[in-house]
């Protein structure tokens, strides 16, 4: 397509806006229970508002996203997202913060899942690799830019000023995405959307039931843990601000350096081996932050990197994985399902969070983080279990391999 090009830098762009956006939050756990004078539980709700208002629209938009020129839907969903983070901007109150997060998070969710769609629409499916690959980028640059770059902005104005740029610049991304991606009503699929039939079947495949349980927990145990590691480095160890964003820039670098040859290795030495191999290093800086109780930079700094990038190894070894639980035909639509899955694995992660963690009223710590590690390396334990029964489909393991 001419300007193919064009459209997914504006489409990397939308999504570096809608990742910073959905990490931003986390950063500032401790500013935010402070101001709204919260426990970790509700803090949690605010997190949570955002994974399941997107997991609940990316499934509905599944149903009918074929049957509209993807374009109006893209611009539509991207418009409110921009009106919700400027929304979150003036949420000085709890209530008003949890509207937003939700607000926000219902048209994120569709963005997500038709940016997708106009991906797979435009590109070939030689070169749709490298463009999924470009689309990702924007995982990276928001923690090397988005993340070290909000915090610098809050420490000299407030912690709503980085939601308010980031709304701002999606109105700027707005203007450029309505101005070069063309209309793509071309693409209207009247019957090719997922029905409830397909999303029954679907779970009726004992296979694709043991995969969407494998990426449920996957999630769930790290969500859990990675939703309160900012509050637990700034209010147990006494991480200030430039060192969380120093922490961030260090881990994002390090992942984007160390993600090309993880994947390297995991196409040589197997899918599985090599997710079992990272699951297993990243166990290790999950037990070590959580127990140390004492602030030593480097150290912390050290195992913080390592666990952004045996983390960020195992997701990856884990979603290739997953691509070959399903048959040809079933690929797209077990697809559309586990992305609805992930939201909400995360959402309910940050709510279980919560619920574990406590703040202690004399000196403001996080209790029970040590807790919550082991409960981590438990669920991931429960992730070897689950994922050595699924049975991976040889026609599309070569084909990926």
């Amino acid at each position: 397509m001419k300007n193919e090009k064009h459209i997914i830098f504006i489409l990397t762009f939308m999504w570096f806006c809608s990742v910073v956006d959905f990490m931003l939050l986390m950063p500032f756990g401790s500013e935010f229970m402070e101001l709204y004078q919260i426990q970790p539980n509700k803090f949690s709700m605010l997190i949570a508002a955002y994974s399941i208002s997107a997991g609940t629209s990316a499934l509905f938009a599944t149903f009918y996203i074929d049957k509209y020129d993807r374009k109006k839907i893209l611009l539509i969903a991207f418009f409110n997202f921009a009106i919700g983070s400027i929304l979150c901007s003036f949420a000085h109150t709890f209530e008003l913060m949890l509207f937003s997060r939700f607000f926000t998070g219902t048209f994120g969710g569709l963005l997500g899942c038709t940016t997708v769609a106009i991906i797979s629409d435009i590109v070939p499916y030689h070169r749709r690799g490298k463009a999924m690959g470009s689309l990702n980028t924007a995982f990276g640059l928001a923690s090397i830019i988005g993340i070290p770059l909000g915090l610098f902005i809050s420490k000299y104005t407030d912690e709503f000023m980085p939601f308010r740029i980031i709304g701002f610049l999606a109105l700027f991304v707005f203007v450029l995405a309505y101005k070069i991606i063309p209309p793509l009503g071309q693409y209207i699929r009247e019957t090719s959307s997922l029905s409830l039939k397909d999303v029954i079947d679907l779970f009726r495949d004992k296979n694709l039931r043991r995969a969407y349980i494998f990426v449920f927990f996957l999630v769930l145990g790290h969500f859990m843990y990675f939703s309160f590691i900012n509050p637990y480095l700034q209010d147990n160890l006494g991480f200030e601000k430039d060192e969380t964003t120093l922490m961030y820039l260090i881990g994002g670098i390090s992942v984007t350096i160390t993600s090309l040859s993880i994947g390297k290795y995991i196409d040589q030495y197997g899918k599985l081996k090599s997710f079992i191999v990272l699951l297993i290093c990243s166990f290790i800086p999950v037990l070590i932050i959580a127990h140390t109780t004492s602030l030593n930079l480097l150290y912390v700094l050290f195992f913080c990197t390592l666990l952004f990038v045996f983390s960020s190894g195992r997701m990856i070894a884990a979603m290739t994985l997953l691509t070959g639980a399903p048959t040809e035909a079933q690929r797209s639509k077990f697809l559309a399902i586990r992305s609805a899955i992930i939201e909400f694995s995360e959402g309910i992660a940050a709510t279980l969070g919560g619920l574990i963690l406590t703040r202690n009223p004399e000196n403001g710590h996080l209790e029970h983080y040590g807790e919550l590690s082991y409960l981590t390396v438990v669920i991931g334990l429960i992730c070897i279990w689950v994922v050595r029964k699924i049975r991976i489909n040889e026609e599309i393991n070569e084909t990926i391999a």
